[in-house]
């Protein structure tokens, strides 16, 4: 299993494509950060995923979520090949945008000890 924190999360939202994304400085493209593109223009289950670190790149089903108190849990690949946890800070505003995209992105979604 693959641990990041980040200091900050964004949720985006534009027609079928939505982004949930995972950084320490969002207006500078160098520095760690993690993110999760859907496009449901397109009947494919898969989502693109880029992060710093180059093997975990590429467009994957993405199998569960697990979301706790800021905490974010993503299995991907075969047989669940790729397990990240992402811990981060966010208001109650921006888990709660969080928690709503993952829900319309991914399949399987479990909301562990959340507390807004």
């Amino acid at each position: 299993m693959e641990i990041f924190q980040f200091k900050s999360s964004s949720v985006s939202i534009s027609g079928d494509y939505y982004q949930i994304a995972f950084n320490d400085d969002f207006d500078n493209i160098y520095r760690p950060y993690f993110l999760v593109q859907c496009d449901f223009e397109f009947p494919n289950k898969e989502c693109y995923i880029e992060c710093m670190n180059e093997k975990l790149i590429g467009h994957y089903l993405v199998n569960s979520i697990d979301i706790d108190d800021r905490a974010f849990t993503i299995r991907y690949g075969p047989s669940d090949k790729f397990v990240v946890r992402i811990e981060y800070k966010a208001t109650n505003e921006e888990q709660n945008e969080l928690v709503d995209a993952a829900t319309v992105m991914f399949d399987k979604v479990n909301i562990i000890n959340q507390i807004l």
